[in-house]
């Protein structure tokens, strides 16, 4: 195998070899937590109306299997760059199985409410409504990216026994920054929902939503960090 088959574009080693079991037994579970996006409905459609009624959910459908997608990649990628599976490492890749599965239907609730094309099969009305779809939503990010970024803190604190290069160390440095900062725009979220959300209509309603774009802007910002360290890393080797 050459290294360009075993890298990633860093240059990060990948240690895991072959899919394990808990890998395997993981992409199942994602798997059907997207089946159950898929039938979340209830039943296929049987006349236009339905179906036309289907395809306005169509973008809440695709923004939740965007969601899960990312925290499918961040589990394949921990494994395929660290290589290491022992009690630790299965008890969270179940942890988020479960929680994948747990909260399945509240990521799509939230977001078929928020952008479908017509009316919303989502019962997220009022501004009451909102308030709890808020913080469910928020708990469910919370948890979930928590438990990613435990997964990288583990490969830190494993980063002499992997031997990983100063190059690696600083690349798992920055998935912990990133984890954490979605941990923590989650709990955010799911605070400003308690705290500004009420049974009046109004501005506040919509601010624990707009608080997830603070995550595109500090990745964005914590990729130029990485790019920097990197090349200072580069240059003194």
């Amino acid at each position: 195998m050459t290294r360009a088959e075993r890298t990633d574009r860093h240059g990060f080693r990948f240690r895991g070899g072959e899919n394990t079991r808990i890998e395997a037994f993981t992409d199942a579970a994602f798997a059907f937590a997207v089946t159950l996006l898929v039938i979340g409905a209830g039943h296929p459609p049987t006349n236009i109306d339905e179906l036309m009624r289907a395809l306005s959910g169509l973008p809440g459908y695709a923004a939740s299997f965007a969601l899960l997608c990312v925290f499918w990649y961040a589990h394949y990628m921990w494994y395929k760059r660290y290589g290491v599976e022992d009690g630790r490492s299965v008890m969270l890749s179940l942890l988020l199985v479960f929680l994948v599965l747990i909260y399945v239907y509240p990521l799509h609730m939230m977001f078929d409410a928020a952008i479908s094309l017509g009316d919303s099969p989502a019962t997220v009305r009022s501004p009451r409504d909102w308030k709890k779809t808020y913080e469910i939503f928020g708990i469910a990010y919370t948890s979930m990216s928590a438990v990613v970024m435990l997964f990288y803190l583990y490969a830190l604190r494993l980063r002499h026994k992997l031997a990983l290069e100063p190059f690696e160390i600083a690349v798992t440095r920055s998935s912990v920054s990133r984890w954490c900062i979605q941990t923590g725009v989650g709990i955010l979220s799911a605070a400003l929902a308690m705290l500004l959300v009420t049974d009046t209509r109004g501005v506040r309603e919509v601010v624990p939503g707009l608080v997830y774009w603070l995550i595109p802007v500090s990745n964005l910002a914590l990729r130029g960090h990485l790019r920097r360290r990197l090349a200072a890393i580069g240059a003194a080797s």
